[in-house]
């Protein structure tokens, strides 16, 4: 009975795309701004990536509109040739570049790329299926040097004795989906470097489920871990914590995003699979 009432929804969800949804729409991947203040400490330039800049209309609709809110903000969104293409060329002989190349899952590419670039260049990163309501440059202070939300979900980690004093949410996931820094910040550096310690642990393991595997390795678990504990106990930064869901002004996904994976199946299904060989 399940599988045939699976079988029903996903026959009405491909009629549901093939009617509303398509043709897919093609984004421009880069757009300048409008615009810019060049007194912020992070770059007003806002980094995605996605697998190719098609997207079904009422997801294309959703990230012309987060463009257009931003026009401060330089947008530049990488396809899968292009994000390879920048990792080659600006860490080919990083050990970064070794995970990243033998990554199996897409998104676990997605996270490195994110602190990558973050890291070399400063700015904004946010999930192409993201977005905020108020203009960024609105919700990320001039004079910040980070920029962060928190889930309203409660992270199983426990937070460390430094961090409950200064970390406005100890208790919370650090939301990775939309995230801001300058450039070279230490934050960055230490993910980058954490990916790379712990790479001989996930290196070839089959994991019953390679969600949770990659959260844990280069997804908002390890995240959550090092901003808790930079924020806790470097003075030297100025990390600005935007509340829950940047203070109910986020979009974690836009109405029509998972036509996405129309094309690109999601990993979230998938079970007893290496993450990284």
């Amino acid at each position: 009975m399940n599988n045939i009432f699976n079988a029903i929804k996903s026959i009405i969800r491909y009629l549901y795309i093939c009617l509303f949804e398509l043709p897919f729409k093609t984004i421009n991947p880069i757009v300048p701004p409008l615009n810019s203040s060049s007194n912020r400490v992070i770059p007003n330039v806002v980094y995605q990536t996605w697998e190719d800049y098609r997207f079904g209309k009422t997801h294309a609709k959703g990230i012309l509109k987060f463009r257009a809110l931003n026009s401060d903000m330089k947008f530049h969104l990488y396809d899968r040739e292009n994000r390879d293409k920048y990792m080659a060329n600006s860490y080919g002989t990083h050990p970064i570049y070794q995970v990243y190349k033998n990554a199996k899952f897409g998104p676990i590419k997605a996270d490195i790329f994110r602190y990558c670039i973050l890291f070399e260049k400063g700015g904004y990163y946010f999930d192409i299926k993201s977005a905020t309501k108020l203009k960024i440059s609105r919700l990320c202070p001039e004079d910040a040097d980070g920029f962060i939300s928190y889930e309203s979900n409660d992270c199983a980690l426990p937070p460390n004795e430094e961090c409950i004093e200064r970390v406005l949410y100890p208790t919370k996931y650090v939301a990775q989906w939309g995230m801001g820094f300058a450039k070279n910040h230490i934050i960055m550096s230490r993910m980058i470097d954490s990916i790379c310690y712990n790479y001989l642990f996930y290196k070839g393991k089959v994991f019953a489920d390679p969600k949770l595997a990659i959260l844990s390795y280069t997804g908002p678990g390890k995240f959550t871990q090092i901003v808790r504990e930079e924020i806790g106990l470097n003075k030297s930064i100025n990390v600005f914590q935007a509340g829950i869901d940047f203070n109910g002004h986020g979009i974690f996904s836009m109405p029509g995003a998972k036509v996405r994976f129309f094309l690109y199946p999601s990993y979230s299904k998938i079970t007893n699979a290496i993450i990284v060989d």
